[in-house]
């Protein structure tokens, strides 16, 4: 019975038989007494009949017993549970108890836990005393914040771990962390830096890996500044050092990143099959992060191929999944690609939601130039409305914050839905060229696709033939590499 209270108000039996080296042991006697109880009709799982009586015997175990019996629970575990060994370690006051906390913190991690995960780091850091285990732990902690959008947060316990780190290979990972962070909150120059740092040092080393994450998140910073052959370079780089490295996880980062390349020069095609193979490589390996942070630009790029339908069943399932472990930036860009496939499905009810929750979570997030796009989505919903009002007040704001943020990233887009709404002449007029001289300048290909959208419809309603007609011709060249369904259909519309 003190065994078995060691494992807790549930326990297994045939752990409780590792306990008390007794390979053959059945707790009838027990269950006759009413002490335990099957958990079901058969099986190896039992049930204290009370807490009170687990308590109770478990309060009985002098110090050093109850140390022995969970060190041995603990060796149990190890190659079944990594939560109940670092768990069975702490409470055997075992030194090794924090890194038991590291690798099973890193477990939920991959299974999406990231809350379980933070508490797991939390109670490591708490036990740590090993200076090294102080600082793995440290950097996981910014990761798992990372991924639950606490960026804030996450940048302040990476920030620890660069300041705790002893030697340059330590805080190159500290530097990669940082700037994985800054990317998110749009501090472009900062990520830039950070990562010059890490590189110096990962070069110097032969760091592989470090190498491979340092040209991902490069190539990342290229796509919001429209920046195409930075993009393609730098992720191509990227799966190169994967796949010599053997690393099957960054290699499939790596084709994600590709995807946002072919994305960047207004490739769709090319970057919907990216992203697929992307896709597919995590499914085949059990990546469900990068899965959930690509299978939304998977959605928006099969949209742009002319496959709507498909497209808002990837889009549908990107936010559930994204939704589920917490990942709020890939839920909010599921949630844009599901605005495109709503709004050209003409379910404008569905699509406002979509564009609502898209602003709420760039609110939450902190990243102010993707409020820009779901304040461009209710712009458009209040002008099909006839709420012109609302729709001028929500353009307005979206280039202004674009203006303010990253104007080559929607900044083109949201102008095209000012001059949608505008109902001023001159003002309109403004809109439409300020659009075209940063579609010069280089903007991020969506601009590319949608500014001609709003600019012909604009043109359209003002009888300005001449115009729909280079609008048209702008499009048609600058698909010409890769003719896409969208903007085919667009013309000839």
């Amino acid at each position: 019975m003190q065994a078995a209270s060691v494992l807790g108000q549930r326990f297994v039996n045939s752990a409780l038989a590792y306990l008390i080296d007794r390979a053959d042991y059945v707790p009838e006697h027990l269950v006759s007494r009413l002490l335990v109880r099957p958990q079901q009709a058969s099986g190896d799982v039992f049930l204290f009949s009370h807490v009170l009586i687990r308590d109770a015997i478990y309060d009985t175990l002098l110090r050093s017993r109850r140390r022995e019996l969970h060190r041995r629970a603990a060796e149990w575990y190890a190659d079944r549970d990594p939560v109940l060994h670092a768990e069975h370690l702490d409470r055997a006051e075992a030194p090794e108890a924090a890194r038991a906390y590291l690798a099973a913190a890193r477990s939920q991690a991959a299974e999406y836990r990231q809350e379980a995960a933070l508490q797991l780091v939390e109670r490591g850091l708490a036990l740590a005393s090993d200076r090294a285990d102080h600082f793995a732990l440290t950097c996981l902690q910014g990761e798992v914040l990372h991924d639950l959008g606490a960026m804030r947060e996450a940048g302040r316990a990476y920030q620890s771990a660069a300041d705790a780190a002893v030697d340059d290979q330590e805080r190159c990972v500290a530097w990669i962390g940082l700037a994985a962070v800054k990317r998110v909150t749009d501090d472009l120059p900062g990520a830039l830096a950070d990562l010059e740092q890490a590189e110096a040092v990962a070069v110097r080393f032969h760091l592989l890996e470090e190498q491979a994450r340092i040209h991902f998140l490069r190539g990342n910073l290229c796509f919001p500044r429209g920046d195409i052959e930075g993009c393609l370079r730098e992720h191509g780089i990227a799966l190169e050092l994967a796949r010599r490295g053997g690393a099957a996880e960054l290699e499939a980062m790596a084709l994600g990143g590709l995807g946002d390349a072919e994305y960047v020069r207004g490739r769709m095609i090319s970057a919907y099959d990216r992203f697929r193979q992307c896709v597919e490589l995590c499914e085949r390996h059990g990546f469900g992060r990068i899965e959930v942070a690509n299978r939304p630009m998977m959605a928006f790029t099969q949209w742009f191929a002319g496959d709507t339908r498909g497209a808002l069943a990837v889009a549908d399932t990107a936010i559930a999944r994204a939704a589920r472990v917490g990942h709020r930036r890939a839920e909010m860009i599921g949630h844009h690609a599901a605005f495109f496939c709503r709004h050209a499905l003409m379910d404008f009810e569905t699509a406002f939601r979509h564009a609502e929750a898209a602003l709420t979570l760039a609110q939450q997030l902190g990243v102010r130039r993707f409020e820009t796009e779901a304040l461009v989505f209710r712009a458009e919903l209040h002008r099909l409305a006839g709420r012109r009002a609302e729709a001028l007040a929500n353009a307005e704001e979206a280039v202004k914050i674009s203006r303010e943020t990253s104007p080559a990233f929607l900044g083109p887009f949201a102008l095209g839905a000012l001059a949608l709404v505008s109902d001023d002449p001159t003002a309109r007029q403004a809109a439409l060229e300020e659009a075209k001289e940063l579609l010069r300048a280089g903007a991020v290909s969506h601009n590319h696709l949608l500014f001609p959208r709003d600019a012909i419809e604009v043109y359209l309603e003002a009888g300005d033939w001449d115009r729909v007609e280079h609008s048209a011709a702008e499009l048609e060249q600058y698909t010409r590499s890769e003719p896409l369904p969208f903007a085919d259909f667009l013309r000839r519309a």
